[in-house]
């Protein structure tokens, strides 16, 4: 099991990737869905895909597939650009 946070501080917006995750699940479904109803189910889904990934992330401090994928590839993307 990973530990999250060596110091716990108690901030409410900690699981922030939860709260992006709805918004683009809401956002698909209310905005999107009626004109493109494909690309519409595609973005719920996503969605409610990263809402889950960080649920699960921050209630079990399991290491989930967007955690991999942020420090498998993102973060080394993003450091090669810093120091460049």
């Amino acid at each position: 099991m990973m530990n999250p946070e060596p110091i716990p501080d108690g901030f409410v917006m900690a699981p922030h990737h939860f709260y992006i995750g709805v918004l683009i699940a809401w956002f698909g479904f209310m905005f999107v869905w009626w004109a493109y109803p494909r690309t519409g189910a595609a973005l719920t889904l996503l969605g409610l895909l990263i809402a889950l990934d960080d649920a699960v992330q921050h209630a079990f401090s399991v290491e989930t597939p967007l955690h991999y994928l942020w420090w498998g590839v993102i973060h080394p993307i993003i450091r090669f650009i810093e120091l460049r």
